[in-house]
């Protein structure tokens, strides 16, 4: 068995000076909602041309599932904020680029990074204020391609963990991609490319 997950960090961009920003109230949280039930069926496995939409779904739902569980608001999907996260998707699986040593935000090619992106996709145009984060994974073999490995992936590691439970963000655009973007799993059928972008934005 073979896997790969990207090592990815936190990237926040703000438009103005912290002074704009809105605030926030630390430790000042709702309390726990009840359990969210996400689609099983399509949280574990890997998508397919077929299945992209359920499987796009159960990623958001898994991410919510995740907030709400620490009394975190549930997140909207933005649809700029996605279109940023199905453009970098797409290209990574087509390039195939990421990989031990290799950045997975930045496009070898184009040069574009999550802000460019976002940006690009048209999210928060002249803002006040905006904050915003990519997350990536790319796995295969065994249950490593699918929307749950990629939360369970995200959630162990302490900077996508962060980008996940940020109490800042209100809205998300997730991604799943059939297909690595890493050589190692070129020929592998139960591939999975992950994207989340996360966004705040003040107008």
């Amino acid at each position: 068995m073979q896997t790969h997950t990207s090592r990815t960090g936190k990237l926040l961009g703000t438009a103005v000076a912290a002074a704009l920003s809105a605030p926030l109230l630390p430790g000042v949280l709702a309390p726990p909602a009840a359990a969210v039930a996400c689609d099983t069926a399509a949280a574990n496995r890997a998508p397919t041309a077929g299945t992209m939409t359920q499987a796009r779904d159960a990623v958001a739902c898994l991410i919510n599932a995740q907030r709400t569980q620490r009394g975190l608001p549930a997140l909207t999907t933005n649809q700029a904020l996605t279109r940023a996260a199905q453009q970098h998707a797409v290209a990574a699986v087509q390039i195939k680029w990421w990989g031990p040593g290799r950045d997975p935000h930045r496009n070898p090619q184009t040069g574009s990074t999550p802000q460019t992106r976002i940006q690009a996709a048209g999210y928060c145009p002249n803002p006040r204020s905006w904050q915003f984060s990519e997350i990536t994974y790319t796995g295969w073999g065994s249950g490593w391609g699918t929307p749950q490995a990629a939360v369970n992936w995200w959630m162990n590691s302490p900077g996508h963990r962060a980008a996940i439970l940020d109490p800042g963000v209100r809205e998300m655009g997730p991604w799943a991609q059939p297909g690595s973007a890493d050589p190692g799993g070129a020929s592998s059928t139960t591939a999975g490319t992950y994207v989340v972008t996360f966004g705040r934005c003040q107008q």
